[in-house]
């Protein structure tokens, strides 16, 4: 949390009591309390302290140069306050600043302690939260991680996670570069390299402010390293692969297990993998019109869900179905597409539907969410869109679902998003979260205008654009 201008003035007063050696016992109880409870007040701390050792040590230079040269005479530096008075400071107080800076820099790293927990490393500022929704949290070394908040700094050393298909937020770098996380996402910024970023996993945008040539912003994966020194760009990673997308400007992209590399220029993509080659390829448009099935199994990147192969419609060789999964201690039953955020899945139109071929074992309801990026790659960084509640009042059968978009509901906010070609799906998940209704897919497939087939009224209950129930 940043300190408002009262909190800065209280700060500035209370460090000047201290300095004096005039602080109350009142008075370090609020210092105390305001540099435990707020980040940016010890690195106000640290920096008024880190200033008064340092001046001591010009002080202690002069005083020792003076006395060689004979001149008798005492020599006393003095610096000015924000209020404008003058502090002398004796050889004890350097000392016990000296200290007050270690202490300063204890308070502002500490971190809970575990048995058998390595001591993080931990490094300066390098930016600060923006946008903050969702799960979550910054972490250190093996530390659990702590929530995240708009305003609290980022270090050299901490990683950035975000948890979940709705969770996203910004890093605002200190010379203006600004980061975007969106789902499941893990980026490092490793105490060693102040100019290297590390993207683990997940789906990362970035507006990179100019640098010199000498010094680039570097995003690492395991696969790849990449060089900006000014641009817009977007790095997915996942299942090996690394995929980087240029906006705008120019990007060197180097392949790691071989040191190769290319150059990307704005509209330009390339993908390291072991099953590709490295070449730049031009942005391919995401389709109007998109259809999945499972006759081949599940598409790569499909880890949640599992293959029948019995009782199927007519003409279908497989379907999915939900599969038990953790989350947040809490047993849930989802199928889940792929992570498509550098390529998408399709676009969203006023006029768009989409349709389902599903069938539930036992009466009951399920949830669909369509998880959505801006197709520049913009802010909002995510928008998760719902029906709400979908119940199939006839269990045992297989059922065509067919939905306008345009009704579909941003979740928490529960408020119609109109489309216009602006957001791009990336993530489908069917959700069940307090049951088992044996929720088996046989197709999806997204249209335009009229709807593909007839839509049926007993695919829907009275809930179906209602509340999603979370």
């Amino acid at each position: 949390m940043s300190l408002t201008p009262q909190q800065v003035a209280k700060l500035e007063s209370l460090l000047a009591d201290l300095a004096d050696d005039r602080l109350s016992d009142e008075g370090r109880l609020a210092l105390e309390e305001l540099l435990q409870s707020n980040p940016d007040a010890r690195d106000h701390y640290i920096r008024f302290m880190a200033l008064c050792s340092d001046l001591h040590e010009v002080a202690a230079t002069a005083l020792s140069a003076g006395q060689e040269e004979g001149e008798g005479a005492t020599t006393t530096v003095a610096f000015r306050r924000a209020k404008g008075d003058y502090l002398r400071w004796s050889a004890w107080t350097a000392a016990g600043a000296a200290l007050l800076v270690v202490a300063a820099v204890f308070w502002a790293t500490r971190q809970p302690w575990h048995p058998g927990a390595a001591a993080p490393a931990i490094g300066p500022i390098v930016g600060r939260f923006e946008n903050v929704a969702g799960p979550v949290e910054v972490a250190e070394a093996e530390t659990a991680g702590n929530p995240a908040e708009n305003g609290h700094v980022v270090r050299s050393g901490q990683t950035v996670v975000t948890k979940g298909q709705e969770a996203h937020a910004a890093v605002r770098l200190e010379d203006g570069t600004l980061i975007l996380v969106a789902g499941d996402t893990r980026l490092a910024f490793p105490a060693d390299h102040g100019d290297r970023i590390d993207v683990e996993l997940g789906n990362v945008t970035a507006s990179v402010r100019r640098r010199p040539p000498n010094r680039p912003l570097v995003f690492c994966t395991p696969e790849a390293r990449v060089e900006v020194l000014g641009t817009r760009l977007s790095v997915a990673r996942a299942e090996r692969r690394t995929r980087i997308d240029v906006l705008e400007g120019d990007i060197r992209l180097t392949r790691l297990s071989d040191q190769r590399s290319v150059t990307l220029a704005g509209g330009q993509a390339a993908e390291v993998s072991p099953q590709t080659d490295l070449r730049p390829a031009p942005f391919v448009a995401v389709p109007d019109i998109w259809s999945l099935d499972f006759n081949d199994g599940l598409p790569p990147g499909w880890h949640t869900g599992q293959l029948v192969f019995n009782d199927l419609p007519e003409g279908s060789r497989a379907a999915a179905r939900t599969a038990a999964v953790e989350e947040n201690g809490q047993r849930r039953y989802q199928l889940r597409s792929h992570n498509a955020w550098s390529t998408g899945l399709f676009t969203l139109h006023d006029d768009s539907w989409i349709h389902i071929r599903y069938r539930l074992e036992k009466p009951g309801t399920f949830l669909l969410y369509v998880v959505c990026r801006q197709h520049d790659f913009g802010q909002p960084v995510c928008t998760v869109l719902t029906p709400g509640n979908l119940r199939q009042p006839e269990a045992g059968r297989w059922h065509t679902l067919t939905l306008p978009l345009n009704q579909f509901r941003r979740t928490r906010a529960e408020d119609i998003v109109p489309l216009h070609g602006q957001l791009v799906a990336f993530h489908l998940v069917f959700d069940s979260p307090e049951h088992n209704p044996g929720l088996t897919v046989d197709r999806i497939w997204i249209t335009r205008g009229a709807t593909a087939e007839p839509r049926s009224s007993a695919d829907m209950d009275r809930d179906t654009f209602g509340h999603q129930g979370q």
